[in-house]
C-alpha cells in the first residue's frame, strides 16, 4: 500500500502472504505465571510464545478478590505488538475495535477526541454529537480523524456496527475453550482504507480483483460517497511502476538518505534502539558553518518524520543532529521536526535538542519493520553487515588446527576451510604446519570448498594407534608399501579419501620418499613390525 502526494511516496505498507500479522486481534488465553519483578504476566494464547501481559494493562474485573491473578485463570487478551525471536507478544486487556469514524473502547469508560483534529471548533462540535449518542455503560470510545465533518447519523451507525461486533466476540469468548481466536483483524485492503481514507483522497487504485471487490464493498457500507474514487487498475504494465515509485521504494532499504542540500542522513537499526545521524556532507563546503547546519538540520527534519512512516521505524530512536550555537535554530529544528510528525498516524513522543546536539523520540511500533518483513538477516555475517578479513579468520583457522595437533592424540588431521583461508594457510603458514607435523609426528591435510560459509571450519580426525602413544621414541604406522608407479606421483593414501576439491596435497611427514636399497630394507621390516625406532634411522642416515 503507498500513499502518494505529488508524485512524492509519503507513506508504504506491505503485507507477506507467508507471515500472518496479530496486532489487533482478539483472543481467548490462560494466565500461565505471574512475574511480581516484572509487574506483569505471561499468557498463553495460542501462539509459540507466551504473550507478556503488564499489570497495568489488566482490566479490574480480571483480578480476583486478593488482587491477584490466579494459574489457570482465562483471560480475554488483545495483541498490541508482534511477537519476535526473541520477545513474545505485547498483550492488553483493554479491547479497542476501530470502525470507520470511532474506536470502541469495551472496558474503559472514557472518552475523547483525536489529537490530530487541531480545530477547536470541530472538537466542540463532535463532543456534542457524541454526548447525543447513548453509550453502553462501562464503555467507550475516540473519535477517530475521519470522522471530521462527519453527521450524527454517520457516528451512530458506526458505533452500532462496532458495537455488534464486540457482542459477537463476548458471545465466542462464553463458548470457546482457550486458547482460541476471537476476533482477527481485516484484511490488508480494507484496513488500509479504514485507516487512510479521508475526503482530501482523491483517487484508490487497487491492481488485485479481489481486494478491489472488498474494498469497494466496504466502502459502500461506511462511506457511499467515496466508493467512485476506488478503481481498478487493469493496464498491463504494473501499478507501481505506472506511477515511478519502484525506485522510491527502493529508497526504503538504503542505510543512506540524501537530502536536497547535499547533506544526508544515517539510519541504522540496534538490538536497543534505532539511530539517525545527520551528515553536512557537500555541503559543509559553505562557508557559514552555523546556516550550513540550520539548513542541512530543517531538511533533516523534515525526511526523517517521512522516513519514520515509510519504514515504519517504531521504540525509542536517539537523533544526532549536526551542532548549533544559535538557540533560536535549535528551537526552530525542533519545531519543524514537531509539524512534520503531525502527519504520523503513530504515538510520538520528543524530546528537545539536547547540548550534544541529540533528539530522543519515542514512536508506537505495532508491527515489524519494513525491513524486518522483506529481509532476513545475512547467514554469513549473521545481520552485521561485516565479515573477519582473510587473515584474521586464517590465523583463527591454524590456532584451532594447533590447539588439536598439539593433544598428541591423532596420527591425521583433515581440515576443509573455504577456498580462500586454505588457500592462505598453505601459501603463508605452510612452515608453521610443516612444524606441527614434525613436532607432533602427525600429517595435515588442507582442503579448500567453496560451498563452505566463511569463517566455518570442519576437522576430521584419525586416531593414533595404541603402542605409538606407549613411547617417544616412536613415529606412526606408515602406510602399505607403494608400487614403483605410486612413487612416482600419486598421493600416498593416509587412511582417508581425498575430495576432489582439494586445493594442495598435503606434506604427509610419514611416508618414505626415498627408494635406496638401505630405506627399501628398513621399510619392509616396518610393514612386519609396525614400528621403528628413531636411533636406527639414525644410525642409517644420521642425525
Amino acid at each position: 500500500m503507498a500513499i502518494v502526494e505529488g508524485g512524492k511516496l509519503v507513506e508504504f505498507n506491505i503485507q507477506m502472504a507467508a507471515r500472518e500479522i496479530t496486532v489487533g486481534n482478539i483472543y481467548k488465553g490462560i494466565v500461565q505465571k505471574e512475574e511480581k519483578g516484572l509487574q506483569a504476566a505471561f499468557i498463553d494464547y495460542g501462539a509459540s510464545k507466551n504473550g507478556f501481559l503488564p499489570f497495568r494493562d489488566i482490566a479490574a474485573g480480571f483480578f480476583g478478590a486478593n488482587g491477584k491473578l490466579t494459574v489457570g485463570q482465562e483471560i480475554v487478551v488483545q495483541v498490541l505488538r508482534e511477537q519476535t525471536e526473541i520477545k513474545g507478544a505485547l498483550l492488553t486487556t483493554y479491547i479497542s475495535l476501530p470502525g470507520r469514524y470511532l474506536v470502541l473502547l469495551p472496558n474503559k469508560p472514557s472518552t475523547g477526541i483525536s489529537r490530530k483534529i487541531e480545530n477547536e471548533e470541530e472538537r466542540k462540535k463532535l463532543a456534542k454529537i457524541m454526548s447525543q449518542i447513548r453509550i453502553q455503560e462501562g464503555m467507550g470510545f475516540i473519535v477517530r480523524t475521519a470522522g471530521m465533518n462527519r453527521k450524527q447519523h454517520e457516528l451512530l451507525r458506526d458505533y452500532l456496527n462496532t458495537f455488534r461486533l464486540y457482542k459477537e466476540i463476548e458471545r465466542q469468548a462464553q463458548n470457546l475453550a482457550p486458547p482460541a481466536l476471537l476476533h482477527q483483524e481485516s484484511d490488508f485492503g480494507i484496513c488500509s482504507l479504514r485507516d487512510y481514507l479521508t475526503p482530501d483522497v482523491e483517487s484508490i487504485f487497487i491492481d488485485d480483483p479481489e481486494t478491489f471487490r472488498k474494498v469497494r464493498d466496504y466502502c459502500k457500507i461506511v462511506s457511499p460517497k467515496m466508493a467512485s474514487r476506488i478503481k481498478a487498475h487493469k493496464e498491463k504494465s504494473p501499478l507501481f511502476n505506472l506511477y515511478d515509485l519502484e525506485e522510491q521504494i527502493g529508497a526504503i532499504y538504503r542505510e543512506r538518505v540524501v537530502l536536497p542540500s547535499g547533506g544526508s542522513i544515517i539510519i541504522n537499526t540496534t538490538e536497543a534502539m534505532i539511530t539517525i545521524d545527520v551528515n553536512s556532507g557537500k555541503a559543509s563546503s559553505q562557508q557559514d558553518v552555523e546556516a550550513t547546519a540550520f539548513k542541512n538540520n530543517c531538511q533533516a527534519a523534515e525526511e526523517i518524520a517521512r522516513q519514520l512512516r515509510l519504514r515504519d521505524l517504531g521504540g525509542l530512536l536517539a537523533i544526532d543532529f549536526i551542532d548549533m550555537e544559535n538557540k533560536e535554530n535549535i528551537a526552530e529544528v525542533e519545531k519543524a521536526f514537531r509539524n512534520a510528525l503531525s502527519l504520523d498516524k503513530a504515538r510520538i513522543q520528543m524530546t528537545k535538542i539536547s547540548k550534544f546536539g541529540i533528539m530522543e523520540v519515542s514512536r508506537q511500533k505495532k508491527q515489524p519493520t519494513i525491513q524486518e518483513i522483506s529481509y532476513v538477516p545475512c547467514p554469513y555475517c549473521h545481520g552485521r553487515g561485516v565479515r573477519p578479513s582473510l587473515e584474521y579468520t586464517a590465523v583463527g583457522a591454524f590456532h584451532k588446527i594447533q590447539s588439536q595437533a598439539v593433544k598428541g592424540i591423532y596420527s591425521s588431521l583433515v581440515i576443509t576451510l573455504p577456498q580462500e583461508v586454505a588457500q592462505y594457510l598453505l601459501n603463508n603458514k605452510r612452515g608453521e604446519i610443516f612444524s606441527l607435523e614434525k613436532d607432533h609426528h602427525m600429517a595435515i591435510r588442507i582442503i579448500g570448498s567453496s560451498d563452505m560459509e566463511w569463517d566455518s571450519l570442519k576437522i576430521e580426525t584419525i586416531g593414533m594407534p595404541r603402542h605409538a602413544s606407549e613411547t617417544e621414541n616412536t613415529v606412526p604406522r606408515l602406510p602399505a608399501k607403494k608400487t614403483s608407479s605410486e612413487r612416482q606421483g600419486q598421493q600416498p593414501n593416509s587412511g582417508f579419501s581425498t575430495p576432489e576439491h582439494s586445493v594442495a596435497e598435503a606434506t604427509d611427514m610419514a611416508t618414505p620418499t626415498t627408494a635406496t636399497d638401505d630405506f627399501e630394507r628398513i621399510y619392509d621390516s616396518i610393514m612386519e613390525s609396525g614400528e621403528v625406532r628413531l636411533v636406527e634411522l639414525t644410525k642409517i642416515f644420521g642425525k
